[in-house]
């Protein structure tokens, strides 16, 4: 496609089409018939990219969508290009774009995916989500006077003669992905060193009908703390865990399952701590809308088994416990912004007044041109902590926090917000001294 982008020295636009946009057999570009002015031309389509998550690298697609105005402000815009991501099973990642009328163009909108494989390098990812920009935002342009102003070449490759959709059959992995992670750090001075490993390994498939997820990962911490010449202090903290997952899809908006996990962790006093649980799923929502919104109830019921590492406040060492949980979620994304939460209870089905309540909100918030608001925040009720050690935390212990300390709540909150002035576009990419 290069070839092409090369036989037109003066045009501004390269692009590669992505199969799971065409559903078949071409390369469409757009060439600018001149290269647009740092502002863009006067009446070029005027568009707000919104952006919050993965591949946001606005300065990319700036210099490869060239032939729009990018506005810094939705209320000034023609169209709104909303864009959001979700990761795969395989690794890789579906993106996608929702372009949405405004002004002239109230009412008309569409939408685009991209499904990227996991081994693309940041680069092809890009190119590949700015080459479905380029064809969502053609409908626009097609009707404003710019229209005059482009040209649409098609071209077919051999690979997407090929074909591109993956089956069990032609996939030689059966739809398993394999990920093995490693990682150390340290870090030292004259009277303190600090010491960290941690690694994983997980084995993933799905599929529409199955989801399996599996993984083993574990991290070891230790510090080192000279006080003076005869005094010193060590922390050591360690986690090891192992976790199963399989979800069968019975329509698009139920689901059921279950998780087995089994792990290790000194700050909270368990030597093995074990739990088997199927669970139940209902989405208001059809899960193909989950990139946009989902609204979901999960219901698990199952077994916990614990062996402390020390005697416990009840005076246990080892105990089986049947439990079961409630999760309610809820995340929107919408043009005025975005809101996500979620509601968890959890209770031990012996002793129901041994539970916890846990809740999140947060919302990113358009208020009004220019105006944006953000928080954030947290709660917990907690009845539940029945692996906590006999005796009284140490000094050490508790400043170090090598281990879980006996609450009753914990919360957390914050706030953001951002106003910005001035000139509407945002067109300009300047990469100097940005290290500097």
């Amino acid at each position: 496609m290069s070839g092409f982008a090369r036989g037109f020295a003066h045009r501004a636009l390269r692009a590669a089409a992505l199969a799971a946009c065409l559903g078949g057999g071409g390369l469409p570009a757009l060439y600018a018939q001149e290269e647009p002015a740092e502002e863009g031309p006067r009446d070029a389509l005027r568009v707000f990219f919104d952006c919050q998550r993965r591949f946001c690298d606005f300065d990319f697609y700036r210099r490869e969508v060239p032939f729009v105005n990018y506005t810094r402000d939705r209320e000034v815009s023609q169209v709104h290009l909303l864009m959001t991501s979700e990761e795969t099973g395989s690794g890789g990642n579906r993106i996608t774009l929702d372009f949405i009328g405004r002004e002239a163009f109230a009412g008309l909108d569409d939408r685009l995916e991209v499904t990227t494989r996991a081994n693309l390098a940041q680069e092809q990812v890009l190119t590949q989500v700015a080459a479905s920009m380029r064809l969502g935002l053609l409908r626009y342009v097609a009707r404003t006077g710019q229209a005059a102003d482009i040209q649409v070449l098609y071209a077919i490759t051999g690979e997407r003669e090929a074909g591109s959709v993956a089956t069990a059959e032609n996939d030689p992995w059966n739809f398993w992905t394999f990920r093995v992670r490693g990682n150390g750090n340290f870090d030292a001075d004259e009277r303190t060193e600090f010491f960290r490993i941690s690694g994983g390994l997980s084995a993933d498939r799905t599929t529409d009908a199955l989801k399996l997820q599996f993984g083993v990962d574990g991290s070891h911490n230790e510090s080192d703390f000279t006080i003076d010449d005869s005094t010193s202090v060590s922390s050591v903290r360690s986690n090891y865990g192992a976790s199963g997952l399989a979800v069968w899809s019975l329509n698009d908006r139920w689901s059921i399952g279950g998780q087995a996990r089994v792990a290790h962790s000194t700050f909270s006093n368990e030597d093995v701590s074990a739990l088997l649980a199927p669970a139940i799923e209902f989405n208001i929502f059809p899960y193909a809308e989950s990139s946009r919104r989902q609204f979901s109830f999960l219901y698990s019921i199952g077994l916990r088994h614990l062996r402390y590492i020390e005697e416990t406040v009840f005076l246990k060492t080892e105990e089986t416990l049947p439990t079961h949980s409630l999760d309610v979620s809820l995340s929107v994304r919408q043009p005025w912004g975005g809101t996500f939460g979620s509601l968890e209870f959890s209770q031990l089905l012996n002793d129901p007044g041994k539970n916890r309540f846990d809740a999140f909100a947060g919302m990113d918030l358009r208020l009004f041109r220019g105006l944006s608001l953000n928080f954030n925040v947290r709660a917990s009720r907690v009845r539940d902590q029945i692996n906590l050690p006999a005796g009284e935390a140490t000094q050490e212990e508790i400043l170090l926090r090598q281990r879980e300390l006996a609450t009753a709540f914990e919360y957390g909150f914050s706030m953001g917000f951002s106003y910005t002035f001035g000139s509407i576009f945002s067109n300009v990419v300047n990469p100097r001294f940005e290290d500097f």
